[in-house]
């Protein structure tokens, strides 16, 4: 037995924020009544989207006749998709659609959903009725991919790589037809070969989108396995690729099928199913929250698909291990703070106005006696609710699969400390700490606000700066990270703004020169005006003055796609939007967040929105 040692401090850095780009993938084997039947599953562990390759083409699977040709034309059949669609929704999900396979009336005589389609330009058609059905049902789905692991020899796509770049020309092409601000992406490379070919594949599909100036939103690939940390070695890999074409900087990268146990998955008692599972999860989420241009990471999968033992619940719905990795970690507010332990251990600390969270699993071969201090607890919190997740709860779970998470214990909360020592933390134990306080009343902030796509540009990507919107406390979290200089600009699409728009700016450490942008929407977008920034507005003349020439900050390509039409006096509270509006406005756009001329310490939090009401008030008994 060792010793172990974590310590805390809520008034330091720590860090990325803990953002909440986890999300979940379900096979095409999993059917849509148990996604609807298990969908509540989802909203308990927050994630933001459930990606789902659909099987469209084979006539066994329940979307295999989403489309089929009859006498009278192209026939869609939408009842369970629409359905699947309105529970997920309902369920604070969005759909992430994987457009495959290939559709029964493009299918060539005697092929299958894996041959190459027969006539292309159906194909598009195809895509883009799919794109326009559910924009027509509001823009449900976040992201449509086109095709699932075409490079993956004998399973999904019998062409080459070369087949599959005139598919995603299609696809993608179609899709924008049917839905023109869709976000769409691909290759899904499944990482198969050997990684010089994966490299080269990468390489050439990104040429060929360059060359024919292809829609991509997003990058995408696969990854299984846990030892010497894999899935970082692929991910640098297809960095590589990506960091050296500016033409691909406003793409993020999707890991949108990953899990930490290589194939194959029996059907019996293997690490899925038992607790070592668990701090692999932790650890995972703390390695890619430090990949900033990674924007999703799916895990693979949710539920269970009948095929392969992947789901973090079995057929029936009942819980394994692994969930509880993604349901703690979904209570932690994203603010984070300063925390470090000894290597047997991992640990993550966050903090906001409501609540403070620390988690702590054991990566060791060995059971440690933890000692942990919680430092820099602000008035208010008077005690500390204690959750481990041990053999002794999954033994309960196993007899009661209704079992939900339980206070161990309460500690309280003395001159802004807590400590907790004593504790043996078993080999793959989770230990979790969280401080509630009742929130200061019903705060209001931008009411009519509603924020939809969340969409970046990386100056460059190697750097571990980080710019995002946290949906869950309404706030942009701006930050260098050591990497000072032209930070990563997060874009927010954005309806019901009003003509004056109040931020809340609370600037935590060093110091950035940051602009504010408005793109406005109408038909399309038709002018921009600028808050603050390098050319910081002299007069209130020289504000509403059109500007001819813009620093290269604003080289991320959205809205306009030009510098700026106006430059106005940086606003600390208020942006004056309707001042510099068109004619005909009516409070849709682009609002982006530009920082230059950061220091590395810099770190700035940005409200929009009034954090929304706790998910779980306290921990659960």
């Amino acid at each position: 037995m060792g010793k172990g040692n974590v310590w805390v401090d809520l008034a330091g850095e720590g860090g990325v924020p803990l953002f909440k780009k986890f999300a979940m993938f379900d096979s095409g084997f999993v059917p849509a009544e148990r996604t609807c039947r298990d969908a509540a599953l989802f909203r308990r562990c927050r994630i933001s989207s459930l990606r789902m390759d659909l099987f469209i083409g084979e006539p066994a699977a329940e979307f295999g006749s989403m489309v089929e040709e009859t006498p009278e034309g192209l026939h869609y059949n939408w009842e369970k998709a629409d359905r699947l669609v309105k529970v997920l929704e309902k369920n604070g999900v969005s759909p992430y659609f994987s457009w495959c396979y290939v559709p029964l009336p493009v299918q060539p005589e005697g092929g299958n959903f894996r041959s190459v389609p027969a006539d292309w330009e159906k194909y598009r058609e195809i895509m883009k009725d799919f794109a326009a059905h559910f924009k027509q049902m509001g823009s449900p789905l976040g992201y449509q991919e086109i095709y699932n692991e075409p490079v993956n020899p004998g399973a999904f796509f019998d062409g080459t790589p070369e087949d599959y770049h005139t598919l995603y020309e299609y696809g993608a092409l179609g899709i924008r037809d049917g839905d023109p601000e869709a976000l769409v992406g691909g290759p899904a490379e499944a990482f198969v070969l050997p990684p010089s070919e994966c490299r080269d594949n990468a390489s050439r599909f990104l040429d060929y989108i360059q060359r024919k100036e292809l829609p991509m939103d997003f990058f995408s690939f696969h990854t299984y396995g846990f030892r010497e940390k894999i899935y970082l070695e692929r991910l640098r890999l297809m960095r590589s690729v990506l960091g050296r074409r500016e033409y691909f900087n406003h793409v993020g990268i999707h890991v949108n099928e990953m899990n930490t146990v290589p194939p194959p998955w029996p059907y019996r008692k293997t690490i899925l199913e038992q607790q070592a599972l668990l701090p692999q999860i932790l650890t995972v989420i703390e390695d890619f929250l430090e990949e900033t241009d990674v924007e999703l990471v799916h895990w693979a999968q949710m539920l269970d698909s009948g095929v392969d033992a992947l789901g973090l619940t079995d057929h029936l719905g009942r819980l394994r291990p692994g969930y509880f990795a993604f349901e703690l970690y979904a209570r932690m507010p994203a603010g984070r703070v300063e925390s470090s332990c000894d290597d047997r251990l991992g640990c993550m600390a966050s903090a906001d106005e409501q609540r403070f969270s620390a988690i702590v699993w054991n990566k060791s071969d060995e059971v440690v006696e933890l000692s942990e201090s919680i430092s820099g607890i602000p008035d208010g919190f008077s005690q500390v609710d204690v959750c481990i997740v041990d053999s002794l709860f999954l033994d309960g779970l196993a007899r009661d699969p209704g079992l939900r998470l339980r206070r161990y214990m309460s500690l309280p909360v003395s001159g802004g400390e807590v400590r907790l020592s004593g504790i043996l933390l078993g080999i793959s134990d989770v230990i979790y700490m969280e401080g509630n306080m009742p929130g200061p009343g019903k705060m209001t902030v931008n009411p009519g606000l509603r924020i939809g796509q969340i969409l970046h540009y990386y100056p460059d990507r190697w750097k571990r700066c980080y710019a995002d919107y946290d949906a869950d406390s309404g706030c942009v979290f701006l930050g260098a990270n050591g990497c000072g200089g032209k930070l990563t600009t997060v874009s927010l699409k954005i309806q019901g703004a009003g003509g004056r728009l109040k931020i809340v700016r609370n600037r935590i450490s060093g110091k950035a020169d940051l602009a504010v942008r408005m793109d406005y929407y109408t038909s399309e977008y038709v002018s921009a005006v600028r808050f603050g920034g390098i050319m910081e507005a002299k007069s209130s003349m020289e504000a509403e003055s059109s500007m001819e020439e813009e620093p290269s900050r604003e080289e991320f390509g959205r809205g306009t796609k030009r510098p700026a039409d106006y430059l106005a006096e940086e606003a600390e509270d208020i942006l004056d939007l309707e001042r510099y509006a068109p004619a005909g406005w009516e409070g849709e756009g682009l609002l982006s967040f530009l920082a230059a001329d950061a220091s590395d310490d810099y770190r700035e939090v940005i409200r929009l929105k009034a954090p929304v009401s706790r998910a779980f008030g306290s921990l659960l008994d």
